[in-house]
């Protein structure tokens, strides 16, 4: 039996706060570049589009990090 993980809403932050959330993991440059790739980049898991909105979920997004370490 899997355990099921829950999305919160505080998971979920703007793509564009990610740089000043977390400054120590991307730059403002090197995060638009991500973003841009996302789909390429292992990242896509973490993203989630609302209506015109795109979001982050900030756990989805540490764990497809640790996913890119391990690898």
């Amino acid at each position: 039996m899997q355990d099921q993980q829950t999305t919160s809403l505080d998971n979920l932050v703007p793509y564009q706060s990610i740089p000043d959330k977390f400054p120590h993991l991307y730059s403002k440059k090197s995060w638009a570049w991500a973003v841009k790739q996302r789909q390429h980049n292992g990242l896509a898991k973490a993203f989630r589009k609302v209506g015109k909105n795109l979001f982050v979920n900030t756990q989805a997004l540490a764990e497809c990090i640790d996913a890119q370490i391990a690898d």
